[in-house]
């Protein structure tokens, strides 16, 4: 599988995006306040982004670890699965190189990749979340086809003096992915009041065990992955899955005479950073406690998770929270068509 430019294939996407807006102006159906030009400007913001992924997709696909930390702001993060976290433009330069030296270029040189940005939100004017699926493949020293390899992530952009950058990547397991759980637990706090206050408030409303209680601290249109579950998008996609997972654990846990109950949702701010004045982004530690009983508890499981935070109307809610495996749960790799 060969790497091929990304761009063509989004004209098609453009050209309907801008056909859907001509309709609504036509029509009169847009909002207060709302005018062509913003949607025009909507439509070369998407342009620019798509751009940006495919300058990005080339220069990764060229190994040259200084060439792509240069598309990430100075102080962007990256987790990919579950290895450790890296902070900083400087640390993903030498993880790139790292991973470079030590894998690819030693194991397979030929293989390439292909992003294709699935989604584009905009959550302010110069910051831009996007849901991205990757695959690779290409042959090897020996002209043998390379098995395709398929991954998804999400991206936090921010628009610096004029160009996008990375402010933050997630690479996640896909639904076909298989992740073994394993006891352990970290924990490191900071903390910033008005976000802290926010963040407590979601756990306290997670301890009920009520979605609907949950799903309140939504954007209408946020998305979450929660390890290798489908993307889900919107309030109400969102409430209706939060139903079905409590309903699973309660089924579980109750038929094994275990604490759903009585469980204590745990979660602990590991970094808060503010990406614009209506924008954060948190890393959380999350965990679990169980009161005291006779019989034994099950085993405590960490997680890590980030949440893309945005302020409207002086509240706080979530855009886009990605659970990922912690760094010492074990991924199973299958190769995807």
């Amino acid at each position: 599988m060969n790497a091929k430019p990304i761009w063509s294939s989004f004209k098609l996407k453009l050209k309907n995006i801008m056909t859907k807006a001509t309709i609504i102006i036509a029509t009169g159906v847009l909002s207060a306040g709302f005018s062509s030009k913003a949607v025009a400007q909507t439509v070369e913001d998407s342009t620019s982004v798509y751009k940006f992924v495919e300058a990005y997709q080339d220069t990764l696909n060229n190994r040259n670890a200084a060439a792509t930390a240069a598309f990430f702001t100075e102080d962007a993060d990256l987790m990919m699965f579950n290895l450790p976290g890296v902070h900083g433009r400087q640390a993903i330069r030498n993880w790139w190189q790292k991973v470079w030296q030590s894998k690819f270029n030693k194991q397979e040189p030929g293989r390439k990749g292909t992003i294709i940005p699935n989604s584009i939100r905009f959550l302010a004017s110069d910051v831009a979340l996007v849901n991205i699926e990757t695959k690779t493949g290409g042959r090897d020293s020996l002209g043998i086809e390379l098995p395709i390899r398929g991954a998804r992530g999400t991206w936090l952009l921010h628009r610096q003096n004029g160009s996008w950058l990375i402010s933050a990547m997630r690479a996640m397991p896909t639904e076909r992915d298989s992740i073994e759980l394993i006891r352990s637990l970290k924990a490191e706090e900071s903390l910033k009041p008005q976000i802290r206050a926010f963040v407590r408030a979601y756990e306290e409303a997670f301890d009920t065990h009520d979605p609907a209680a949950i799903s309140t601290f939504y954007t209408n249109d946020a998305d979450i992955v929660v390890r290798n579950s489908p993307l889900i998008h919107g309030r109400s996609a969102i409430l209706k899955w939060w139903r079905a997972y409590f309903a699973q654990l309660r089924t579980k846990w109750l038929d094994q005479n275990r604490w759903f109950e009585s469980m204590t949702t745990i979660l602990i701010i590991d970094e808060i950073r503010m990406i614009t004045h209506d924008v954060a982004l948190i890393n959380i530690t999350g965990t679990g406690a169980a009161l005291q009983a006779d019989t034994e508890p099950p085993p405590i499981r960490y997680a890590r998770a980030t949440w893309v935070i945005v302020r409207e109307k002086g509240v706080w809610r979530i855009a886009s929270l990605r659970v990922l495996p912690s760094e010492e749960d074990r991924i199973i790799r299958r190769i995807t068509n």
